[in-house]
């Protein structure tokens, strides 16, 4: 019996999978007439030919078979030719429209499940494996158009049967029934097997998916690989997982389905042979006619294929099942509400910023990771937050910029809280220098304009030369056409840092964050560094993020956090005074003291 879990996958895939379908309403539709009209047709061909060579046989007998006008069978012949010229034509046209439809659903699929990922919070993308969702996505996108390609293909070839089991009941109740009772035998066997088969395949399917992450997790750190020379340790799990556990399983699925092949090939024999031997002998017996022994065999012959494509494309069918169901957790998670009921638009923000008595944990349950934070910053002002790593100062400014909101108090922006501003208005006016770079295998100038799409050349080249890049670039053969490279991979920690600088120029913001930006630096390009962002700061509310004391001197306040909580506000002056303060400990060890 199957589980709870797995009926509920089952529920949730075809649920998905007529959600997706549902888009395409009207093609679907569309083929379905033509569908309908192409198993009436199909349907009753064997019928139409029996008859046909009935009439042929009566006709024969006669000298003059053209006397009496057009005859019976010349009738029967151009309504099958015509029958079969109708099927053929709907069957080509539906099939190039089929094949169309195919490919959007492939594709749209996959472009809805990128847009939804992007629209998610970033809490969600915090917890998430990026790799494992993208996978997921890709893989309902081509599995879901699948079985509606199999569903679309199969579908109308049922219909057929159903026609033929009538006809075929009209001419002869006891072979229509062998009929039936083989079509019986094996659905029977097909759903001893398919169970099993689909377990074993699902079972490979997660091996596979195994070695994928491993393979996407080791290119991505390719740097880390080959400095810990472990090209052999990853490619082991690789193929443990690959040529190992996935094809092992693959292997015996495929045994499995061979000898399913084969038994199902004996089921249609012997169903073939009763049919012909027992319609030979009533036509022998004068009880069936030529035309009826051949229509029969027909729809013998007819009345398995849709069974053996059903066969062989249960896998798929089952597998679409359960990628649509595990790519429907990612589009069931709610997506960021970037204009709330009321919400506040600016163009520009002044950029006074109050915390007003917050307390943040990331979820219910969770230990709280800012308590009772109470401060303001004016329009312009410099704040510095320092502390040990853990204390809650990246997720402080992540709350300015509403990537989460407060579980207690509000951070109020021009004095109206994060949750009532449009996102996307509030972030616009936010601009981020980070520690680590995310930079895109583009150009250099598509990287520094990234968010401020409708720049013109001059003023990217401005920003660059006022980020003291513009030298760099100029040597380069290829200017700011130059390609960075995956996460930006072909420049120095610092260029990456100056590529930022020159992003945060360019969109003008009434707010900056620089968190860390010059811990990775060494002197000479920190003193370079400093040098742009103390130009980049001037006149904007800057919140900045460091854990070497030496860069937050000139900050009009420093706060310092210890356990979630504000240990000490004051200027670097007024801090340095006390005695037993937090921050006199941290920068004494750090110029040496302890």
């Amino acid at each position: 019996m199957q589980s709870k879990e797995q009926n509920s996958n089952i529920k949730t895939g075809m649920r998905a999978i007529m959600r997706h379908a549902r888009a395409f309403k009207r093609q679907l539709i569309f083929l379905g007439v033509f569908g309908f009209i192409s198993a009436i047709a199909n349907g009753s061909v064997p019928y139409i030919t029996g008859r046909f060579f009935d009439s042929l046989i009566a006709v024969s007998k006669h000298e003059n078979v053209m006397a009496a006008g057009m005859p019976r069978w010349a009738f029967l012949l151009g309504l099958w030719a015509l029958i079969e010229l109708v099927a053929y034509n709907i069957d080509w046209f539906s099939d190039r429209f089929r094949r169309g439809i195919d490919t959007d659903i492939h594709l749209k699929i996959q472009a809805d499940g990128f847009k939804h990922l992007l629209k998610l919070p970033l809490s969600y993308h915090k917890n998430a494996h990026v790799n494992g969702d993208l996978q997921k996505l890709s893989s309902a996108g081509w599995r879901v158009s699948s079985i509606i390609r199999t569903v679309i293909s199969i579908v109308p070839q049922f219909l057929s049967i159903l026609i033929g089991i009538i006809l075929a009941a009209t001419i002869s109740p006891f072979l229509a029934g062998i009929l039936v009772l083989g079509v019986v035998l094996y659905c029977f066997l097909l759903s001893r097997i398919l169970k099993p088969a689909a377990a074993m395949d699902m079972r490979a399917h997660e091996a596979w998916n195994g070695g994928w992450d491993d393979a996407a997790q080791a290119v991505h750190n390719v740097e880390s690989v080959k400095q810990s020379v472990a090209e052999d340790y990853e490619t082991k799990k690789i193929d443990a997982n690959l040529m190992g556990k996935a094809s092992a399983l693959w292997a015996k699925v495929e045994m499995i389905w061979s000898n399913v092949g084969f038994f199902q090939r004996m089921i249609v024999f012997c169903v073939q042979l009763l049919i012909f031997f027992f319609s030979v002998s009533m036509v022998a017996a004068g009880t069936l006619s030529i035309g009826d022994l051949i229509a029969l065999n027909g729809y013998s012959g007819m009345f398995f294929g849709p069974f053996v494509m059903l066969g062989y494309n249960w896998q798929i069918i089952q597998n679409g099942i359960v990628s649509a169901a595990k790519a429907e957790e990612i589009f069931r998670e709610p997506e960021e509400t970037y204009a709330p009921n009321a919400s506040v638009s600016k163009d520009r923000l002044a950029g006074d910023i109050v915390f007003d008595d917050v307390c943040f944990r990331y979820g219910a349950g969770q230990p709280e990771v800012l308590s009772h934070i109470a401060f303001s910053a004016k329009p312009g002002q410099i704040i510095a937050l320092v502390g040990e790593s853990g204390v809650g100062k990246s997720t402080l400014v992540h709350l300015i910029s509403g990537y989460y909101f407060p579980t207690i108090g509000q951070v109020l922006v021009d004095g109206i809280a994060t949750k009532d501003w449009n996102l996307s208005s509030l972030r616009r006016n936010i601009a981020v220098v980070p520690q680590e770079v995310a930079l895109f295998n583009d150009t250099l100038r598509a990287n520094i304009a990234y968010g401020s799409f409708n720049v013109s050349d001059a003023d990217i080249e401005r920003v660059a030369h006022d980020a003291h890049l513009g030298e760099f670039i100029d040597t380069l053969p290829d200017k700011y056409a130059s390609i960075v490279g995956e996460r930006g991979i072909k420049l120095s920690v610092g260029q990456k840092q100056r590529v930022s600088i020159a992003r945060a120029m360019l969109r003008d913001p009434a707010v900056l964050i620089l968190d860390e930006p010059t811990s990775a630096l060494d002197a000479h390009t920190e003193k370079i560094i400093t040098g742009s962002l103390e130009k980049l700061m001037e006149g904007r509310t800057t919140f900045v993020i460091a854990h070497r004391l030496s860069t937050v001197r000139t900050a009009d306040i420093i706060i310092v956090l210890e356990k979630g909580r504000i240990a000490e506000t004051g200027t670097h002056a007024e801090l340095i005074q006390k005695g037993n303060g937090v921050y006199r400990r941290l920068y004494e060890y750090q110029i040496g003291l302890h």
